[in-house]
Protein backbone atom coordinates (compact mmCIF):
# COMPACT_ATOMS: atom_id res chain seq x y z
CA UNK A 1 0.00 0.00 0.00
CA UNK A 2 1.15 3.55 -0.76
CA UNK A 3 -0.24 6.83 0.56
CA UNK A 4 -0.92 8.77 -2.63
CA UNK A 5 -2.17 11.96 -0.99
CA UNK A 6 -3.48 13.42 2.24
CA UNK A 7 -5.72 16.45 2.63
CA UNK A 8 -7.82 18.37 5.13
CA UNK A 9 -10.74 20.75 4.76
CA UNK A 10 -13.24 22.52 6.99
CA UNK A 11 -15.99 25.11 6.77
CA UNK A 12 -14.31 27.75 8.92
CA UNK A 13 -11.08 28.53 7.09
CA UNK A 14 -9.45 28.02 3.73
CA UNK A 15 -8.08 24.55 3.04
CA UNK A 16 -4.33 24.13 3.14
CA UNK A 17 -2.43 21.16 1.76
CA UNK A 18 -0.39 19.17 4.24
CA UNK A 19 2.03 18.00 1.55
CA UNK A 20 3.80 20.56 -0.61
CA UNK A 21 3.10 18.52 -3.77
CA UNK A 22 -0.64 18.26 -3.13
CA UNK A 23 -3.01 21.04 -4.14
CA UNK A 24 -6.45 20.93 -2.58
CA UNK A 25 -9.35 21.88 -4.79
CA UNK A 26 -12.77 23.11 -3.54
CA UNK A 27 -14.69 20.48 -1.62
CA UNK A 28 -16.93 19.66 -4.58
CA UNK A 29 -13.89 18.49 -6.56
CA UNK A 30 -12.35 16.43 -3.78
CA UNK A 31 -15.28 14.39 -2.55
CA UNK A 32 -17.35 12.81 -5.24
CA UNK A 33 -17.01 11.11 -8.58
CA UNK A 34 -14.99 8.02 -9.44
CA UNK A 35 -11.37 7.18 -8.54
CA UNK A 36 -10.27 4.42 -10.96
CA UNK A 37 -6.71 4.19 -9.66
CA UNK A 38 -6.94 4.57 -5.89
CA UNK A 39 -9.00 3.92 -2.76
CA UNK A 40 -10.07 6.63 -0.36
CA UNK A 41 -10.20 6.69 3.42
CA UNK A 42 -12.41 9.59 4.54
CA UNK A 43 -12.49 10.67 8.19
CA UNK A 44 -15.39 12.96 9.10
CA UNK A 45 -14.27 14.77 12.23
CA UNK A 46 -17.30 16.99 12.69
CA UNK A 47 -20.59 17.64 10.92
CA UNK A 48 -23.60 15.77 9.59
CA UNK A 49 -23.53 14.53 6.04
CA UNK A 50 -25.24 12.44 3.42
CA UNK A 51 -23.04 10.24 1.25
CA UNK A 52 -24.06 8.05 -1.68
CA UNK A 53 -21.76 5.15 -2.53
CA UNK A 54 -22.69 2.99 -5.51
CA UNK A 55 -26.29 4.24 -5.36
CA UNK A 56 -26.61 3.43 -1.63
CA UNK A 57 -27.17 6.56 0.49
CA UNK A 58 -26.06 6.82 4.12
CA UNK A 59 -26.69 9.61 6.63
CA UNK A 60 -23.83 10.02 9.12
CA UNK A 61 -22.62 12.27 11.89
CA UNK A 62 -18.97 12.74 12.79
CA UNK A 63 -16.91 11.07 13.97
CA UNK A 64 -17.18 8.61 11.09
CA UNK A 65 -14.64 6.73 8.99
CA UNK A 66 -15.77 6.00 5.45
CA UNK A 67 -14.13 3.52 3.07
CA UNK A 68 -14.40 4.09 -0.68
CA UNK A 69 -12.84 1.33 -2.83
CA UNK A 70 -11.25 2.23 -6.13
CA UNK A 71 -13.55 2.76 -9.12
CA UNK A 72 -16.53 3.33 -6.84
CA UNK A 73 -19.01 6.10 -7.62
CA UNK A 74 -19.60 8.38 -4.62
CA UNK A 75 -21.04 11.79 -3.79
CA UNK A 76 -21.01 13.62 -0.47
CA UNK A 77 -23.13 16.50 0.81
CA UNK A 78 -22.72 18.15 4.21
CA UNK A 79 -26.02 18.93 5.90
CA UNK A 80 -24.58 21.23 8.58
CA UNK A 81 -22.89 24.59 8.20
CA UNK A 82 -19.86 23.55 10.23
CA UNK A 83 -17.84 20.54 9.12
CA UNK A 84 -14.30 19.18 9.21
CA UNK A 85 -12.86 16.20 7.37
CA UNK A 86 -9.59 14.54 6.42
CA UNK A 87 -8.96 12.14 3.57
CA UNK A 88 -6.21 9.81 2.42
CA UNK A 89 -5.88 8.51 -1.13
CA UNK A 90 -4.36 5.02 -1.12
CA UNK A 91 -2.83 2.89 -3.84
CA UNK A 92 -2.99 -0.79 -2.99
CA UNK A 93 -2.59 -4.17 -4.64
CA UNK A 94 -5.87 -6.10 -4.89
CA UNK A 95 -6.88 -7.66 -1.57
CA UNK A 96 -3.59 -6.81 0.12
CA UNK A 97 -4.48 -4.11 2.67
CA UNK A 98 -7.66 -2.27 1.74
CA UNK A 99 -10.79 -4.24 2.71
CA UNK A 100 -12.74 -5.99 -0.04
CA UNK A 101 -15.85 -4.12 -1.28
CA UNK A 102 -18.30 -6.19 0.78
CA UNK A 103 -16.37 -5.44 3.98
CA UNK A 104 -16.29 -1.75 3.03
CA UNK A 105 -20.08 -1.86 2.61
CA UNK A 106 -20.54 -3.56 5.99
CA UNK A 107 -18.30 -1.00 7.68
CA UNK A 108 -19.93 2.01 6.02
CA UNK A 109 -23.35 0.72 7.04
CA UNK A 110 -22.08 0.51 10.62
CA UNK A 111 -21.00 4.16 10.40
CA UNK A 112 -24.54 5.15 9.50
CA UNK A 113 -25.81 3.43 12.65
CA UNK A 114 -22.72 3.39 14.87
CA UNK A 115 -22.37 1.19 17.90
CA UNK A 116 -20.02 3.20 20.08
CA UNK A 117 -20.01 0.47 22.71
CA UNK A 118 -17.80 -1.75 20.53
CA UNK A 119 -14.24 -1.33 21.85
CA UNK A 120 -12.71 -1.83 18.38
CA UNK A 121 -14.86 0.94 16.89
CA UNK A 122 -13.89 3.36 19.65
CA UNK A 123 -10.23 2.42 19.15
CA UNK A 124 -10.47 3.11 15.41
CA UNK A 125 -11.92 6.58 16.03
CA UNK A 126 -9.28 7.34 18.65
CA UNK A 127 -6.42 6.13 16.47
CA UNK A 128 -7.42 7.96 13.32
CA UNK A 129 -8.07 11.15 15.28
CA UNK A 130 -4.62 10.91 16.86
CA UNK A 131 -3.12 10.43 13.39
CA UNK A 132 -5.02 13.47 12.10
CA UNK A 133 -3.73 15.64 14.96
CA UNK A 134 -0.13 14.60 14.32
CA UNK A 135 -0.36 15.30 10.60
CA UNK A 136 -1.94 18.71 11.19
CA UNK A 137 0.87 19.87 13.48
CA UNK A 138 2.67 22.88 12.01
CA UNK A 139 6.07 21.21 11.99
CA UNK A 140 4.67 18.17 10.17
CA UNK A 141 3.42 20.27 7.24
CA UNK A 142 7.02 20.85 6.17
CA UNK A 143 7.89 17.12 6.13
CA UNK A 144 5.84 15.33 3.44
CA UNK A 145 7.99 12.19 3.50
CA UNK A 146 7.45 11.78 7.24
CA UNK A 147 3.73 12.48 6.71
CA UNK A 148 3.49 9.59 4.27
CA UNK A 149 5.53 7.27 6.48
CA UNK A 150 3.45 7.89 9.60
CA UNK A 151 0.22 7.64 7.60
CA UNK A 152 1.36 4.35 6.07
CA UNK A 153 1.85 2.51 9.35
CA UNK A 154 -1.15 3.95 11.17
CA UNK A 155 -3.54 3.39 8.27
CA UNK A 156 -2.43 -0.22 7.96
CA UNK A 157 -3.36 -0.74 11.62
CA UNK A 158 -6.66 1.12 11.22
CA UNK A 159 -7.63 -0.93 8.15
CA UNK A 160 -6.74 -4.16 9.96
CA UNK A 161 -9.10 -3.20 12.80
CA UNK A 162 -11.83 -2.27 10.31
CA UNK A 163 -11.50 -5.61 8.52
CA UNK A 164 -11.95 -7.34 11.85
CA UNK A 165 -15.06 -5.33 12.78
CA UNK A 166 -16.60 -5.61 9.30
CA UNK A 167 -16.47 -9.41 9.16
CA UNK A 168 -19.84 -11.15 9.60
CA UNK A 169 -20.22 -12.63 13.05
CA UNK A 170 -19.90 -16.41 12.71
CA UNK A 171 -22.26 -16.83 15.67
CA UNK A 172 -25.09 -15.65 13.42
CA UNK A 173 -24.91 -18.91 11.50
CA UNK A 174 -25.70 -21.01 14.58
CA UNK A 175 -24.02 -24.19 15.81
CA UNK A 176 -25.64 -26.45 13.22
CA UNK A 177 -24.27 -24.29 10.41
CA UNK A 178 -20.66 -24.25 11.56
CA UNK A 179 -19.29 -27.14 9.43
CA UNK A 180 -20.12 -25.54 6.04
CA UNK A 181 -19.12 -22.01 7.11
CA UNK A 182 -15.60 -22.40 5.71
CA UNK A 183 -16.95 -23.55 2.37
CA UNK A 184 -19.47 -20.69 2.23
CA UNK A 185 -16.88 -18.14 3.26
CA UNK A 186 -14.44 -19.45 0.65
CA UNK A 187 -17.07 -19.21 -2.10
CA UNK A 188 -18.16 -15.73 -1.05
CA UNK A 189 -14.54 -14.60 -0.98
CA UNK A 190 -14.09 -15.95 -4.51
CA UNK A 191 -17.11 -13.95 -5.68
CA UNK A 192 -15.73 -10.81 -4.02
CA UNK A 193 -12.39 -11.30 -5.78
CA UNK A 194 -14.24 -11.55 -9.09
CA UNK A 195 -16.22 -8.43 -8.23
CA UNK A 196 -13.04 -6.53 -7.33
CA UNK A 197 -11.46 -7.67 -10.59
CA UNK A 198 -14.42 -6.46 -12.63
CA UNK A 199 -14.69 -3.21 -10.69
CA UNK A 200 -11.03 -2.38 -11.27
CA UNK A 201 -10.97 -3.29 -15.00
CA UNK A 202 -14.57 -3.30 -16.21
CA UNK A 203 -13.51 -2.04 -19.66
CA UNK A 204 -11.64 -5.28 -20.43
CA UNK A 205 -13.09 -8.05 -22.60
CA UNK A 206 -14.67 -10.22 -19.90
CA UNK A 207 -16.52 -13.40 -20.82
CA UNK A 208 -18.31 -15.93 -18.65
CA UNK A 209 -15.69 -18.51 -19.60
CA UNK A 210 -12.92 -16.18 -18.52
CA UNK A 211 -14.56 -15.63 -15.12
CA UNK A 212 -15.14 -19.38 -14.67
CA UNK A 213 -11.52 -20.18 -15.46
CA UNK A 214 -10.30 -17.52 -13.03
CA UNK A 215 -12.58 -18.76 -10.22
CA UNK A 216 -12.16 -22.49 -11.03
CA UNK A 217 -15.94 -22.91 -10.98
CA UNK A 218 -18.32 -24.27 -13.62
CA UNK A 219 -20.63 -21.76 -15.29
CA UNK A 220 -23.94 -22.85 -13.75
CA UNK A 221 -22.53 -22.85 -10.21
CA UNK A 222 -20.79 -19.50 -10.72
CA UNK A 223 -23.95 -17.86 -12.05
CA UNK A 224 -26.08 -19.26 -9.22
CA UNK A 225 -23.60 -18.32 -6.48
CA UNK A 226 -22.86 -14.89 -7.91
CA UNK A 227 -26.56 -14.13 -8.18
CA UNK A 228 -27.11 -15.23 -4.57
CA UNK A 229 -24.36 -12.84 -3.40
CA UNK A 230 -25.00 -9.85 -5.66
CA UNK A 231 -28.58 -10.22 -6.86
CA UNK A 232 -27.65 -10.38 -10.55
CA UNK A 233 -25.66 -12.68 -12.84
CA UNK A 234 -21.95 -11.84 -13.31
CA UNK A 235 -22.25 -10.40 -16.83
CA UNK A 236 -25.26 -8.31 -15.78
CA UNK A 237 -23.18 -7.01 -12.87
CA UNK A 238 -20.42 -6.15 -15.33
CA UNK A 239 -22.83 -4.33 -17.64
CA UNK A 240 -24.15 -2.36 -14.66
CA UNK A 241 -20.60 -1.23 -13.87
CA UNK A 242 -20.10 -0.21 -17.47
CA UNK A 243 -23.40 1.65 -17.56
CA UNK A 244 -22.52 3.57 -14.39
CA UNK A 245 -19.20 4.56 -15.92
CA UNK A 246 -20.88 5.48 -19.22
CA UNK A 247 -23.33 7.71 -17.37
CA UNK A 248 -20.38 9.56 -15.82
CA UNK A 249 -18.72 10.02 -19.20
CA UNK A 250 -21.96 11.30 -20.72
CA UNK A 251 -22.46 13.84 -17.93
CA UNK A 252 -18.91 14.94 -17.27
CA UNK A 253 -17.08 14.72 -20.61
CA UNK A 254 -17.43 15.73 -24.24
CA UNK A 255 -16.44 12.30 -25.55
CA UNK A 256 -18.38 10.94 -28.49
CA UNK A 257 -20.88 8.13 -27.93
CA UNK A 258 -18.63 5.77 -29.86
CA UNK A 259 -15.59 6.65 -27.71
CA UNK A 260 -17.64 6.18 -24.54
CA UNK A 261 -18.81 2.77 -25.71
CA UNK A 262 -15.20 1.77 -26.37
CA UNK A 263 -13.88 3.24 -23.10
CA UNK A 264 -16.45 1.36 -21.01
CA UNK A 265 -15.80 -2.04 -22.60
CA UNK A 266 -18.71 -2.43 -25.01
CA UNK A 267 -17.67 -4.13 -28.23
CA UNK A 268 -19.88 -2.05 -30.51
CA UNK A 269 -21.72 1.25 -30.29
CA UNK A 270 -24.92 -0.52 -31.39
CA UNK A 271 -24.80 -2.98 -28.49
CA UNK A 272 -24.05 -0.16 -26.04
CA UNK A 273 -26.90 1.97 -27.39
CA UNK A 274 -29.36 -0.92 -27.22
CA UNK A 275 -28.51 -1.75 -23.58
CA UNK A 276 -28.52 1.92 -22.63
CA UNK A 277 -31.97 2.42 -24.11
CA UNK A 278 -33.25 -0.68 -22.32
CA UNK A 279 -32.08 0.74 -18.99
CA UNK A 280 -32.83 4.46 -19.42
CA UNK A 281 -35.58 4.46 -22.04
CA UNK A 282 -33.61 6.84 -24.27
CA UNK A 283 -30.61 6.74 -26.56
CA UNK A 284 -27.29 7.85 -25.01
CA UNK A 285 -27.28 11.06 -27.06
CA UNK A 286 -30.87 11.94 -26.13
CA UNK A 287 -30.25 11.15 -22.44
CA UNK A 288 -27.11 13.30 -22.45
CA UNK A 289 -28.88 16.28 -24.01
CA UNK A 290 -31.59 16.12 -21.32
CA UNK A 291 -29.35 15.62 -18.31
CA UNK A 292 -25.99 17.27 -18.93
CA UNK A 293 -27.23 20.84 -18.62
CA UNK A 294 -29.67 20.17 -15.79
CA UNK A 295 -27.50 18.05 -13.50
CA UNK A 296 -26.04 19.94 -10.53
CA UNK A 297 -22.31 19.97 -9.96
CA UNK A 298 -21.05 16.76 -8.31
CA UNK A 299 -20.11 16.92 -4.60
Amino acid sequence: MQVRAFGYDNSLEASQPVQDNLSLFPMESIIGGLHPQHHELLYIIEGTLKITINNVTYSMMGPAVILIPLNTSHHLQFLTRIYRYTYWELQDDANETFPIPSDCENWNRLQADPDGSLPAVRLIYERIHALHQILMAEWMRKQPDLTRQISYYDIQAILALIRHVAKPDVKLYGKTSQPPVKRIASTVETIEILVRWMESSYWENFTLQKLCEYAHLNSSYLIRTFKACKGVAPLQFLNNLRMNAAEKYLLESNMSIQDIAHATGFQTIHYFSRLFKQKYGKSPAHWRSEHKNTTSDPD
